[in-house]
């Protein structure tokens, strides 16, 4: 988990080795390695091999006068105690020009301290108390990183958030805290104090870190056994320790808590946020001046004019997998709305979503009547399905947009919302889908909307229209579609002739048809009145 290894103790070669400045040791040559973590320490035997059972980390600690009498050479034994992992070698010898400069050539490539002790020291008591100092060092640091986490647990008790937390912890570990969410996007970053945020992308990318001479530690936030989001420190190259690593994994479950208040958090304001949206759509409430004071504690103000729209799936879509593109279909269109309307108020499920969209007070350069500012409306709808649909490579579910017509009040927006699901559901019968349905459009279909299902709005069909149903049975329903024609050409004989592609004498002998099934003239306006509506019947009938 991170682009450095994980030593498991915090002191370096150059603590040990000021731990040895009172022996008289000093750095003979591997002062690229000073930073290498020494975890233990261990003497050369007395018989071959030199050291047995090397995990990695160790101080080996060897006299030159024995390596002589074990027909071993310095080089040889330090090519081989680098491959171990050893942190560092130790040699008692008279000086540093009895180790030989091929030694010293050597450690100085692999980047291996090599130290040089007097001819007299004691290994063994040296060895104990490189040990001693590791082992205290450990605990020392452990005391240290406990202390921290429980400084941060506290600032998690008063209420500082994820935010607070990671400012203190950047401050106390001299690292960068990044916080990213369960896909790996960043959420926030806190830096040490007097020190610049980083740049950085979206998404961490070590590669561009390693770049810039950085490196991270990083370690998932678990919450139920399910990774919620990650936590990284990220520092300068080769300047992690044993505290840090201690530390990440105590701060991790302390932003799980948070995690989980905030989720707690969320999931209460959602609640809340769904009851007075829906309150505000039903008109559940006592009083008006309640209501607003409801929706400006959310942040809304509704004593402006205020049009509700509806965007749904078609029954006919299937349930997507989640996380596909269409499964992501209800946040993409409210992302586009709050993009169009910043202050709107939007409640969005996986097939449906709503809206109450506020409407600009009406300046010298905004239309002033009703009408228009719906059209206006309309105008700015189509650019947003535009958008939506831009992506060639995402093929969006099939769905259709209702709107409402303006609420000049907060009492108005339940009447809107009604409205606007009448037009959706007119629309899409009359229109089809992927359009927009606009209730102030539909005209007469407004009225006749109310009768749907009633057995007066059938029996009107059937007794205006019957005669020429019946006969159509046996023309391919020629004669309504002519009729149809002839009212959409208001009456021109003409025009319906062109738009029919009939020659006139063929259209006038079908006209003729009709008004001798019907047997009443079609200049009368009251006929013609009652066939228009029974046309339009004719559209809602399923």
């Amino acid at each position: 988990m991170s682009s450095a290894s994980s030593p498991t103790s915090s002191a370096s070669v150059r603590n040990i080795l000021t731990l040895l400045a009172s022996r008289d040791a000093h750095l003979a040559a591997g002062a690229g390695g000073l930073e290498r973590r020494v975890t233990w320490s261990c003497r050369m035997r007395a018989r071959l091999p030199a050291f047995e059972s090397v995990h990695g980390g160790e101080l080996a600690l060897l006299a030159l006068s024995q390596l002589r009498r074990l027909d071993e050479s310095l080089p040889h034994l330090l090519k081989s105690l680098q491959q171990e992992g050893v942190a560092a070698v130790a040699v008692a010898a008279p000086s540093v020009e009895a180790l030989g400069e091929e030694a010293c050539t050597l450690a100085n490539q692999l980047n291996l301290p090599l130290i040089v002790l007097p001819s007299s020291a004691s290994l063994e008591v040296i060895e104990r108390e490189v040990i001693t100092f590791v082992v205290s060092f450990r605990g020392e640091i452990e005391r240290k990183a406990t202390e921290i986490s429980h400084q941060l647990m506290q600032l998690s008790i008063q209420g500082a958030g994820i935010q607070g937390i990671c400012e203190q912890l950047a401050n106390r570990c001299n690292k960068w805290v990044v916080v990213q969410d369960a896909d790996h996007h960043t959420r926030l970053q806190a830096a040490p104090a007097d020190t610049g945020m980083l740049f950085l992308p979206a998404t961490l990318d070590e590669e561009l870190l390693w770049q810039q001479g950085l490196t991270q530690i990083i370690a998932p936030i678990l919450l139920r056994h399910e990774v919620v989001g990650y936590l990284s420190l990220i520092g300068n190259d080769g300047d992690f320790d044993y505290l840090e690593r201690i530390i990440l994994g105590q701060v991790v479950p302390i932003l799980a808590l948070e995690f989980a208040r905030e989720k707690e958090r969320s999931d209460v304001e959602s609640r809340y946020q769904l009851e007075a949206f829906m309150d505000v759509l039903q008109g559940n409430y006592q009083q008006p001046e309640e209501m607003l004071v409801r929706a400006r504690l959310l942040g809304y103000d509704l004593t402006t004019s205020q049009i509700v729209t509806i965007f749904e799936i078609h029954d006919a879509e299937p349930e997507y997998p989640s996380g596909s593109p269409q499964a992501q279909w209800g946040r993409r269109v409210r992302d586009e709305l709050l993009l169009a309307w910043p202050s709107c108020w939007v409640l969005h499920e996986a097939r449906r979503v709503t809206a109450i969209l506020p409407l600009a007070a009406a300046d010298n350069n905004s239309p002033h009547s009703e009408s228009d500012i719906e059209n206006t409306l309309v105008t700015r709808l189509e650019r947003l399905q535009a958008r939506l649909q831009q992506n060639k490579n995402t093929v969006l579910p099939v769905f259709s947009i209702g709107l409402g017509r303006t609420a000049k009040n907060v009492q108005a927006i339940p009447q809107s919302f009604r409205q606007a699901q009448q037009a959706l559901e007119i629309g899409r019968r009359l229109f089809g889908e992927n359009k927009i349905h606009s209730f102030a459009h539909l005209g007469v279909y407004r009225l006749l909307f109310l009768l749907d299902g009633q057995s007066e709005l059938n029996d009107f069909y059937q007794e205006t229209l019957g005669p020429l149903l019946n006969a159509d049975t046996r023309n391919d329903g020629t004669l309504l579609d002519t009729l149809e024609g002839y009212f959409h050409c208001n009456g021109n004989l003409s025009e319906t002739a062109r738009i029919m592609h009939l020659h006139r004498n063929s259209l006038l002998y079908r006209l003729g048809r009709i008004e001798e099934i019907l047997g009443q003239s079609l200049d009368d306006p009251e006929l013609r009145l009652s066939l228009q509506i029974a046309m339009k019947i004719r559209h809602l009938l399923p």
